[in-house]
């Protein structure tokens, strides 16, 4: 299976949480919709391969929440989500650090942090192994975003008990690993 490339980037704020949205799907369309998307895709993340029935989301590719076309729509994990959406990742959710060095790409990058972290590793082992360097501030430019690696880290979202929280809780239990 091929994944889609993953980079860091955000979502245009202007197109989201819009007032004037005349194309958004009530509730029980977009349930059903993004149900169908989950079984299409088997509950796997289009961007890392992670699977899991719980939690999952269903991304708009494009970016554009009216565009719900079924092609437009793709599962995605939450630590992928976090990283397309690294504003909301870095800014608003304080959970992901920005670098302009790897030996990894970002999809390898997810990958080995899910793993590693579920042997154990910490935040600081993680990235000496992803040999991750040079720290990046957030920049609302997508050209920029797409040259740097994000990490997400083991902490707690500055909003706090958030659906990633309870996403991390979740995998942590469902593995028996403790959070450090």
């Amino acid at each position: 299976m091929g994944f889609r490339k993953l980079f860091p980037s955000f979502a245009d704020p202007d197109k989201w949480r819009n007032e004037n949205q005349g194309k958004k799907l009530d509730r029980a369309k977009w349930q059903a919709l993004r149900r169908k998307i989950l079984l299409r895709d088997d509950y796997t993340c289009q961007y890392c391969g992670y699977r899991s029935e719980k939690y999952q989301i269903v991304h708009h590719l494009d970016g554009d929440p009216e565009n719900n076309e079924e092609s437009n729509l793709a599962t995605i994990c939450q630590m992928c989500n976090i990283i397309v959406h690294a504003g909301q990742g870095c800014v608003v959710k304080g959970v992901v650090d920005l670098y302009r060095e790897s030996n990894y790409n970002q999809n390898d990058i997810i990958r080995i942090t899910r793993k590693t972290r579920d042997q154990g590793k910490t935040d600081d082992e993680i990235i000496a192994f992803l040999d991750l360097k040079k720290k990046a501030p957030f920049r609302m430019d997508k050209r920029y975003l797409a040259n740097l690696f994000g990490f997400v880290t083991s902490r707690p979202t500055l909003t706090g008990d958030d659906i990633y929280d309870r996403w991390k809780a979740s995998h942590s239990l469902r593995l028996g690993v403790s959070e450090a």
